[in-house]
């Protein structure tokens, strides 16, 4: 299948630099190619793709925003446990801890801390969400 080099590049940013998603998220953009497009993947069936698939451009998807935004709205930006966190977003405290904390922390939305996991002034940014402190983070 053709893919123009534009599209090929954005579906590989968000695919957290890992091999078996980028391959899974470019299967989905064909996919969408050939059922609601001409054949081709181009940017903008790419980006159509990747928004009907809730991965953002920081190839956060559904679950990651999920995380943080739960931590936020509901335990202020933490400090707040792993069992907590999973209890609230309804999933395993394993998959959280193994499949979306690494990336999250990895690019800096959330960080370890002794007294649990806190979000960063990038996740707030991210969401464009205000502190609740009052202190904005987007300027």
């Amino acid at each position: 299948m053709e893919i123009d080099e534009r599209a090929a590049i954005e579906i590989a940013s968000r695919s957290r630099g890992t091999p078996r998603i980028v391959n899974a998220l470019l299967r989905r953009v064909r996919d969408f190619a050939q059922v609601k497009g001409n054949g081709r993947i181009d940017m903008d069936i790419t980006k159509f793709s990747l928004e009907a698939l809730n991965i953002d451009t920081h190839g956060l998807d559904e679950m990651d925003n999920k995380i943080l935004r739960t931590i936020i709205d509901k335990f202020n930006g933490g400090p707040v446990g792993i069992s907590t966190i999973a209890t609230a977003v309804g999933e395993d405290p394993g998959t959280i801890e193994e499949v979306y904390e690494p990336f999250l922390i990895k690019e800096g939305f959330i960080k370890r801390t002794p007294r649990g996991r806190e979000v960063t002034d990038l996740a707030y940014k991210h969401l464009g969400v205000f502190r609740a402190n009052g202190d904005a983070t987007l300027f």
